[in-house]
């Protein structure tokens, strides 16, 4: 059993996360809806804010809020548990200290502002940097489910939990596994060769474990914080390692996981490149 939790606010963003989360469960999870507020803005938008707080009145909206989103999840998933907390702190650090309870952290990704594309503003952006487990970030909008897993894979530093979260996925839902390698567009025939082979050893394990999942793997060229989340538009789930650097706001800022989420529109699951499946 795997306990997937999931930050939810007013945004419909976060309802978006909500519903993937629920759907993306199997018998025997629990799914957590968490609400952090700390000011009078936490539920409302910004030119609604108040300098009055009225922490018990503002506890109440955020637990009715939460209850009604859980009815809405029970009515599609009624085999599913769900729970909800409400604390009385900021989004971040809360997430922050729950991500070491959970086995997954599920976000939405909102649309970015200007703000956001040029600083690690979002909560998202935060979190993916900072949580102890592995996060999803949902956008909001339309979302392919039936397109392939798809896995971003460094040959000279690959990352087990990446791969394991991909084959794992895709084997719960029925979708093929396609793993994008990216090498210099100037890379010459005899390091293509190279690249080929060394990742074709590496998922040889993965598709002795997953025989049912079809699995392809795919080199792009260019920069991998480009090329990677274009290499399959159609993905149904994305999984990409965050720097081992850690919570470093540079090497976060500069990452391949960080550049995908303001260029794909799938659900992008963010592993943690230290950690082992």
């Amino acid at each position: 059993m795997n306990t997937i939790a999931v930050g939810v606010d007013l945004s419909p963003e976060s309802e978006a996360a909500a519903r993937w989360a629920a759907a993306s469960a199997r018998i025997g999870d629990r799914l957590v809806l968490i609400h952090g507020f700390a000011a009078a803005g936490a539920l409302q938008p910004l030119s609604e804010f108040e300098l009055d707080f009225d922490v018990t009145a503002t506890r109440r909206a955020a637990v009715d809020h939460l209850s009604a989103v859980a009815s809405r999840l029970g009515a599609h998933h009624p085999g599913l548990r769900i729970d909800t907390v409400v604390e009385h702190d900021f989004a971040i650090p809360l997430l922050t200290r729950l991500s070491s309870q959970v086995d997954l952290m599920v976000v939405g990704h909102h649309r970015p502002g200007l703000i956001e594309r040029l600083t690690t503003g979002s909560i998202s952006s935060a979190l993916s940097g900072r949580s102890h487990c592995t996060v999803v970030t949902v956008p909001y909008g339309n979302l392919a489910t039936g397109g392939p897993v798809v896995a971003a894979l460094d040959v000279d530093a690959p990352s087990d939990l990446a791969l394991s979260t991909a084959f794992e996925y895709a084997g719960g839902t029925g979708n093929a596994v396609a793993v994008v390698c990216a090498i210099p567009d100037a890379a010459p025939p005899a390091q293509i060769e190279s690249v080929y082979a060394r990742a074709d050893a590496l998922l040889e394990p993965w598709r002795r474990r997953f025989p049912g999942c079809a699995t392809t793997l795919q080199l792009v060229n260019g920069n991998p914080s480009r090329a990677v989340g274009e290499a399959v538009p159609q993905a149904s789930l994305l999984v990409v390692t965050r720097p081992r650097a850690g919570s470093a706001f540079a090497a976060w800022a500069g990452s391949v996981a960080r550049a995908a989420q303001h260029r794909t529109r799938c659900p992008i699951a963010i592993v943690d490149h230290s950690r082992t499946s």
